[in-house]
């Protein structure tokens, strides 16, 4: 009764289905992780408004709503101007981001570079990049800044508009998502919509 036996000290003939419960299990976590994918980035979708006028301005901004984020939905008069706010808001009774577009009426003439430091200075942060965006007649130059020892991103976009106005854009937030922060800034300026009245 002799038996020959390969390397792995099994029976010459005997086909065993080695690791094959490893393969299933393996299969069924690269599902459970496309289903995870699947629901964080249906989460994480960042979904805007309908178009929200400020009457007799010709302007229209749509805001973040949904997953997790809550508009004002309407245009409120603060300090010579009016604003429109979003928070994004997630388990905890803080905001964690927030987008503001704010319509400044009276307007003097401003430098870029001493307004982006002046916002810089405002947050304890500092400047990472400067660039611009257009949209139809509107050009927003805008800054990124970053305070490292609280997680803050600041985006600050501002337009000029005609009479001596400006538009301002700005979304904060205190995550270490830099993407979140610049994508959410350039669809508000996106969908926005400006006619000169």
């Amino acid at each position: 009764m002799n038996k020959t036996y390969n390397i792995r000290g099994t029976p010459q003939g005997w086909n065993p289905k080695i690791g094959g419960d490893k393969i299933a299990l393996l299969g069924l976590f690269i599902i459970a992780l496309l289903i995870a994918r699947i629901i964080v980035v249906s989460k994480s979708a960042l979904v805007l408004s309908e178009p929200i006028t400020l009457t007799d301005t010709g302007l229209s901004v749509s805001m973040p709503v949904g997953n997790g984020w809550k508009s004002e939905k309407q245009w409120r008069y603060h300090d010579n101007g009016f604003s429109l706010r979003s928070r994004f808001t997630l388990g905890t009774r803080n905001p964690t981001a927030e987008a503001r577009c704010v319509y400044i009426l009276a307007n003097e003439t401003i430098d870029l570079q001493s307004l982006f430091e002046q916002k810089a200075f405002d947050v304890e942060g500092e400047i990472v990049k400067v660039d611009q965006v257009t949209k139809d007649t509107l050009t927003f130059n805008w800054v990124h800044i970053e305070n490292p020892k609280t997680s803050l991103i600041f985006i600050f976009g501002t337009a000029k508009l005609p009479n001596n106005r400006r538009l301002d854009i700005e979304v904060q937030q205190v995550m270490d998502d830099t993407e979140m922060a610049e994508r959410t800034f350039k669809r508000i300026v996106k969908t926005l919509s400006f006619k000169d009245n």
